[in-house]
């Protein structure tokens, strides 16, 4: 699917790092139970763990078994029990002659409708590339985002992109149709997933100049490794922020991307312009929201973008024992960010749903220049 003829280097697979990882879990289990893995990504991070162990990060943008849950890339594979002896039963089954006609052919019909689909998708992606051009001509999209093998590549003008770094772009071309880029040179965004939305930024903003991702350690190993092989910025691992002053000894000349787990959020010192959660604040219990939301309303940050599902995640998933709705991430937030802009552009339009909430809270309304607009 990746195709050849476009400016910049080729692909390259993504790089495994071992002691990063170790590092990482071994100073996982000496953090407070706040901030590890909640009950509902407990399961994930078993899975992501075991995959690892078993084929690194190799071929990883079609590891469905590695990504499924925070990013997309691979064809549907079946979901195979937590306990090991049932894993076990379960590939034995498999590979017997008669199961084994009826999952390969199974496996073959599969394919061809993933592959139907990743061709529709480019297509559309195609288009609303074009869209968001023409509301931002200045936009650049950075070398690299077809790395660890995506299948779902295809080149446009000259540069290779992805058509799942669609739905994130459209998502922070919304947030810059509203707020003026020269007023965002650092950002803050807890479950960034793989990091397409911190290269959404990038391609976006040509003022931006400090990214801080915070995310649960084997989904932050795996975002470092990927974000590390993007030519067009510095990606400082766990292991340089662990002391905690890293932040404030950078002084960027491009973009650097912080890669910090939980348990690290509340003892760093950050300077924020704005903030940004989609579809991860729902999995965790609303104590727990509320720790993130205590640390992000004491930030200078000017603005948040949430998107989430209205009714929260499925009723008592992880644990729960009541749902993050909307309207609650909404609530703990709207205090210290009073203005609220309703997102009806790019993102709700293209990728949204009647299911979805999207919304920009500000402490303040955004400076607007002498046509109106709030773009510099």
């Amino acid at each position: 699917m990746i195709e050849t003829n476009f400016a910049g280097d080729p692909p390259v697979e993504i790089r495994d790092d071992q002691s990063l990882l170790t590092c990482m879990l071994a100073d996982e289990a000496q953090a407070d139970l706040s901030w590890r893995a909640a009950p509902y990504w407990q399961s994930y991070r078993d899975r992501i763990h075991r995959e690892l162990a078993r084929n690194g990060l190799a071929g990883m943008r079609t590891n469905q078994t590695l990504l499924k849950g925070f990013a997309s890339g691979g064809m549907s594979q079946p979901l195979l029990p937590r306990a090991a002896w049932k894993r076990l039963i379960w590939r034995a089954v498999e590979a017997t002659p008669g199961a084994a006609r009826v999952v390969a052919e199974n496996r073959r019909l599969l394919h061809v409708t993933h592959q139907r689909a990743i061709e529709a998708e480019i297509r559309s992606a195609r288009l609303v590339l074009d869209r968001i051009a023409e509301e931002f001509p200045h936009m650049t999209p950075p070398e690299g985002l077809a790395n660890g093998g995506a299948e779902d590549a295809f080149t446009w003008r000259g540069h290779m992109v992805t058509a799942d770094w669609l739905p994130h772009l459209t998502r922070i071309a919304d947030f810059y149709h509203a707020v003026p880029m020269g007023e965002v040179r650092e950002i803050l965004e807890i479950g960034p997933g793989l990091g397409l939305s911190t290269l959404a930024h990038v391609a976006l903003n040509p003022g931006l100049r400090v990214v801080v991702n915070c995310d649960i350690s084997p989904i932050l190993y795996i975002s470092t490794q990927f974000m590390k092989s993007i030519p067009g910025v510095d990606t400082v691992d766990y292991r340089e922020v662990a002391t905690g002053d890293a932040l404030s000894q950078r002084t960027p000349n491009r973009p650097t991307i912080y890669k910090i787990p939980a348990w690290q959020l509340a003892d760093l010192e950050l300077q924020t312009d704005a903030f940004f959660n989609a579809f991860s604040f729902m999995e965790m219990s609303q104590n727990i929201c509320r720790k993130y939301a205590a640390i992000v309303v004491r930030l200078p940050c000017n603005w948040i973008l949430l998107h989430s599902l209205r009714a929260g995640h499925a009723p008592g998933a992880g644990g729960q024992e009541e749902p993050v709705t909307f309207a609650f991430l909404q609530r703990i937030f709207g205090e210290a960010f009073p203005v609220e802009f309703t997102l009806g552009t790019q993102w709700p339009t293209l990728y949204g749903s009647k299911r979805v909430g999207a919304v920009l809270l500000g402490r303040r309304a955004p400076q607007v220049d002498g046509q109106g607009g709030t773009r510099n």
